[in-house]
């Protein structure tokens, strides 16, 4: 197909999602939120069966809250010690390891929200009944066979797996949410580097009651070592479905079929020290226990997101969280660029940010989280620094993502409106206490002093133009009843911060120069892929 082919081109979808796990159901969602038409395609009968992550870090947390998923995904989630009990059997004496992880103070200065427990599977529902009711389409049975690409479309060619015919989808752009093996990275010469392994492993989910031999509530990892039955009781967000770990040899001869289902529950039984206990045996799954990362996140109008675009091991619960926010960080990008808001550079941003990110966590999940300092943690949810043409700067906290910080949020049925001289006037109503985590999806959103007038007046002028954008002022909309914001925010009382979609900071100013229009509606161009050379005139 020819790129003249395409022009004027009517296309089935905006974006078209391969794969269904929660990187690629996260940026489905993040699209369909914002308006976006777009089509997931999943090759299975229906979502994943098999819990795999369990461990949702707190800044998908903050994503999943920002959304209103937070609550339903906490009820799906399994009260769990955050440690490693290390025991001959489960039956046995047990020694407790501290995996690391900071106290709920620490945690708590950070965050409004915490980690939760709960099986990648019923994540995976959440987001699919949300990107559902958002009005996001997703085919399950359905295989793609190949696709092609030109400067106008993607042009995916799909197959049910139930027999019918095969059919051609277009869409403006592809992501490639297709796991390790993936088909889209493949597609666009995307080469993968391996970045180490540990070996394989077996990973087998079962239901059975082991409370007789856990404390309540159970640790989190399990570990067993006598010799034998040497593996890892793994929680899962449900209090009798369990996932026990343990490492095989295929390199040695060893095969699947010779772990019968009278094998496995041998193993179980001897490995919990239950003489009695009778699993039911769910599933059976190996796995490389190693990590790596794409040479690439971007081809043209292709992206990978999750496992097609890095490889963790499931050490420090990274892998799983790193796609989330692969997706969320995506999706508005797309969603932007699709709706005029933005130039097609800002897509560029996408690798520029996230592949240091993947990397660097596909590395750390090689490393023993044993005696790693607590706040190694919190640092890999919120000690991540952007570093691109969309990350404006004026600040320290540019490429951060906008810190938590308690304040009082005006009724917004009682929101502030300007007058002709720019000042803010503010009707009386109620004060709701919200994070300011809670404040930034879906626009820009721009944080000013007390004295920020001329910034209320440019931003709405931005509004009034079309660009989504929203003030929220220090003694108007906001009261900072701790001082957090103009501590955390390093907010002037004529200065302002710029805050993305995906909560991150782009830029701050601590003064309000006479032209704070014309500088405003620069850094939110640039902030959106325009360039510096586009600003003249």
């Amino acid at each position: 197909m020819h790129a003249n082919d395409m022009n004027d081109q009517q296309y089935d979808y905006d974006v078209i999602v391969i794969g269904a796990g929660p990187a690629g159901l996260t940026t489905a969602t993040a699209l369909a939120r914002s308006g976006v038409r777009v089509l997931v395609i999943e090759k299975h009968r229906g979502l994943s069966i098999f819990p795999k992550a369990t461990g949702i870090r707190p800044r998908s947390m903050e994503i999943l809250r920002g959304w209103g998923l937070e609550a339903e995904v906490r009820r799906r989630s399994q009260p769990n010690q955050l440690g490693m009990a290390i025991s001959r059997t489960l039956a046995a004496p047990r020694q407790v390891v501290d995996l690391g992880l900071p106290t709920d103070e620490v945690v708590s200065a950070a965050t409004p929200t915490r980690l939760a427990i709960c099986g990648q599977d019923q994540l995976e529902q959440v987001l699919h009944d949300h990107l559902r009711a958002q009005g996001g389409t997703i085919r399950f049975r359905t295989e793609m066979l190949g696709f092609s690409q030109t400067h106008e479309a993607v042009c995916v060619r799909l197959r049910p797996r139930d027999g019918q015919v095969s059919y051609q989808v277009t869409a403006q752009y592809l992501v490639g949410a297709d796991g390790g093996r993936s088909q889209v990275r493949a597609g666009v010469g995307i080469e993968f580097e391996p970045l180490g392994s540990e070996g394989n492993h077996l990973a087998i989910l079962f239901d059975a009651d082991l409370s007789a031999v856990l404390p309540d509530p159970p640790y989190v990892l399990n570990a067993v070592v006598a010799p034998g039955v040497e593996g890892l009781f793994a929680t899962t967000g449900q209090p009798t479905r369990w996932i026990y770990d343990m490492e095989w040899h295929p390199e040695a001869g060893e095969q699947l079929e010779d772990w019968t289902l009278q094998r496995i529950r041998a193993r179980l039984r001897a490995a919990s020290g239950l003489a009695a206990l009778n699993p039911e045996i769910i599933g059976v799954f190996p796995w490389d226990f190693g990590a790596g990362v794409a040479n690439g996140y971007r081809r043209g109008r292709v992206f990978l997101v999750g496992d097609a675009a890095h490889r963790t091991t499931p050490r420090g619960a990274t892998g799983m969280n790193t796609g989330i926010a692969d997706g969320h960080n995506l999706g508005w990008k797309l969603a932007w660029v699709i709706k005029g808001r933005a130039r097609d550079a800002l897509l560029d941003s996408y690798e520029a940010e996230r592949e240091p990110v993947g990397r660097a966590n596909a590395t750390a999940s090689l490393q023993t989280m044993i005696d790693r300092p607590p706040q190694d943690f919190l640092a890999q949810d919120f000690g991540v620094e952007y570093a691109s043409a969309a990350i404006v700067g004026g600040t320290p906290l540019a490429g951060h993502r906008a810190p938590h910080a308690w304040v009082e949020l005006r009724d917004p049925r009682a929101l502030t409106s300007s007058n002709g001289s720019g000042h803010a006037t503010t009707s009386s109503g109620n004060l709701q206490r919200v994070s300011t985590i809670d404040l930034f999806d879906g626009s820009f959103t721009l944080i000013t002093g007390p004295d920020g007038y001329p910034w209320r007046a440019a931003a709405a002028e931005l509004a009034e133009a079309g660009v989504p954008i929203s003030v929220l002022s220090l003694g108007a909309e906001l009261a900072d009843p701790y001082g957090d914001v103009v501590s955390r925010y390093q907010l002037q009382d004529q200065g302002c911060v710029l805050v993305r979609p995906d909560g991150y900071l782009t830029w701050g100013c601590d003064v309000a120069p006479k032209r704070a229009g014309d500088r405003l509606r620069d850094v939110v161009r640039l902030a959106t892929g325009h360039r510096i050379a586009d600003l003249v005139g």
